[in-house]
């Protein structure tokens, strides 16, 4: 995928059966490029923001937190999606690669 490419980002299912964003550079490719989950901790999507704990927390209760939160329980998630329009697919991809 060259930068002047703008990538595509759907749902799809990995071979495990979970559910991920498959991201295309290419329109007309049959595989993704790579995958990433659909939703991140509030902790990560503050990493990849540049935010401190401290900040982010403050930020979701105040509902000021520059992209969508969504409470699940007594968790909070973000969409990758959101955040991948607000800070750009390279900094999400490189703050999301499994280390192993």
């Amino acid at each position: 995928m060259t930068s002047e490419e703008e990538p595509t980002v759907q749902a799809a299912m990995d071979p495990l059966d979970d559910l991920v964003l498959a991201v295309r550079g290419d329109q007309d490719g049959e595989s993704p490029d790579y995958e990433l989950p659909p939703s991140v901790t509030l902790d990560q999507a503050s990493e990849i923001l540049g935010l401190t704990t401290e900040d982010s927390r403050r930020m979701q209760k105040d509902g000021t937190f520059p992209v969508p939160v969504i409470p699940i329980g007594s968790t909070r998630r973000v969409g990758t999606a959101p955040l991948i329009r607000t800070v750009g697919l390279t900094r999400v991809r490189k703050a999301l690669r499994y280390r192993g």
